[in-house]
């Protein structure tokens, strides 16, 4: 399957995915509030540093592993690095779970609200099932059987959302509100588990023996780390962040309503460009993984300069839409504005998180894990040090300056880094450039249209404006060059004989 195919394979369940993840992020906020939604946000923070604990980077590490593998025509490599993988992780993970448990009673000391316990307290057993088929789900990437890896991706929204709706209507005397969200996220997650065990062994998935676990731990290492500090970096966000608003003088259930409105309803809308974004890193890493393996950095220079650039000219058009009509989208959507003024100031963050995507995933592929944690330690201890002491001064929008700050720091280490693997072209520094020029004027243009519509109503006045600002993006994109049409067709068409 060509590129194109997998991207557009991916991208097409990615946004099914992703739109269903969002209207069900909807519902929560409208049927439970933003004070209930944070403490279950609080619950999976904790739960996703758990997660980096027990699977790292052995998802990526396995994936780019059978992929050089196969590249080299080594065909029963992948079954036994599975192997390593799933022992090493599920090992790990009833590790984890078992200190987990011994140690909640304790475990208030670490999250600001103890109404998130006994929630957690539910959700912990779907370590060992998520630890399970994200292992799996690594086979099925390194595979690339990225349609497959992305249906399994939209299995798990699909009956998250089912049992949600089950448990949180009061269908089940006792369960509601935030205890039908705990108990829904872990019986569904043990319903994916099983079903992609089932699509495995449907697959030919085998497992073999063969592979020494340091051959996955030591490229894993620094991953993982990674993970544990991005994971961390979250944990942060619901629980220190909740501890230094109050301290600067709002209630805990303001304090706690704010952490709902930044993870819940506000990141939701910033992550909405990972659903092009993202299906095409996940397409990349198997690829450049086999560039590499081959020895042939002139393609994996030119997938680096094109991802990027594709990747920041998507998240422009989000951007331009967002600086405009982040209070109206957040009213018309969630019936919140505060969340609406929190996303037209952290859009900006937009021109720096596809940038890091790509550079980071191209490390990843190269085997560069090892290098890139180097950045990523000071860029985090930074980020955590300011979601601390900023909240006095600034409230919630400490959040942003310390993502930007983070980022920034990413982004100029992790380039230094690759740059000196694979001599970058840097033709993607225009595209940056280009979509921070375009904004202002294009979010100016949609305002306006707004403020001109606005008499039809608030829902045909975002479209209309909306539409209008995407198209005129669309049209200085075609002008600087930063859209080629007449390749792109070329490429479809060459793609689809």
């Amino acid at each position: 399957m060509s590129i194109i195919k997998s991207v557009a394979t991916v991208t097409g369940i990615s946004v099914v995915t992703r739109t269903l993840s969002f209207l069900f992020k909807i519902y929560l906020s409208r049927s439970v509030g933003a004070e209930v939604l944070g403490l279950y946000q609080i619950c999976l923070s904790v739960f996703f540093l758990f997660i980096a604990l027990t699977t790292g980077g052995l998802s990526t590490v396995l994936s780019r592993k059978i992929a050089e593998s196969e590249a080299v025509g080594n065909t029963r490599k992948p079954a036994a690095y599975l192997t390593t993988a799933l022992v090493i992780a599920m090992s790990a993970a009833a590790i984890t779970l078992l200190t987990c448990y011994l140690l909640l009673p304790e475990a208030y000391l670490i999250i600001s609200d103890e109404r998130a316990l006994p929630l957690l307290k539910i959700m912990l057993p779907a370590l060992i099932t998520t630890t399970f088929y994200i292992i799996i789900r690594g086979w099925f990437w390194g595979t690339k059987q990225f349609g497959v890896f992305s249906l399994t991706e939209l299995m798990e929204e699909i009956l998250r959302i089912a049992f949600t709706l089950f448990f949180v209507s009061g269908l089940v005397s006792g369960i509601e509100g935030a205890t039908g969200i705990a108990l829904a996220f872990t019986v569904s997650d043990v319903l994916v588990a099983l079903a992609v065990l089932v699509i495995f062994i449907k697959k030919g998935g085998e497992f073999a023996r063969g592979v020494k676990a340091k051959e996955l731990l030591r490229p894993a290492a620094p991953l993982t780390a990674m993970r544990v500090f991005g994971s961390a970096a979250g944990t942060v966000l619901a629980l220190i962040l909740p501890e230094a608003l109050i301290s600067s003088g709002a209630t805990i259930t303001e304090a706690t309503a704010a952490v709902g409105r930044i993870s819940g309803m506000a990141n939701p809308l910033l992550m909405a460009p990972n659903a092009i974004i993202g299906s095409l890193a996940v397409v990349l890493i198997p690829e450049m993984s086999a560039d590499n393996a081959r020895g042939d950095h002139s393609a994996l220079n030119k997938r680096i300069d094109s991802g990027i650039s594709f990747a920041v000219i998507v998240s422009g058009l989000f951007l331009v839409v967002y600086i405009a009509l982040g209070e109206e989208l957040t009213s018309l959507i969630y019936n919140d504005r505060p969340s609406g003024e929190y996303l037209a100031v952290a859009a900006w963050l937009m021109l720096l998180t596809p940038v890091n995507q790509i550079v980071t995933s191209s490390l990843n592929s190269v085997g560069m894990e090892k290098e890139s944690f180097l950045t990523f330690v000071p860029a985090t201890a930074v980020m955590i040090a300011m979601c601390m002491f900023l909240p006095q001064y600034i409230g919630i929008y400490a959040v942003v300056a310390a993502n930007a700050a983070c980022l920034l720091i990413e982004v100029v280490g992790n380039l230094i880094l690759l740059n000196r693997k694979v001599k970058l072209k840097f033709g993607f520094l225009k595209s940056v450039v280009a979509v921070a020029v375009f904004a202002i004027p294009v979010g100016y243009f949609i305002r306006s249209v707004y403020g001109m519509t606005y008499g039809a109503g608030s829902f045909l006045a975002i479209a209309l404006s909306a539409a209008a600002g995407g198209a005129m993006y669309a049209a200085l994109a075609y002008g600087t060059g930063l859209i080629d049409v007449g390749s792109l067709l070329k490429r479809f068409r060459r793609s689809a004989a």
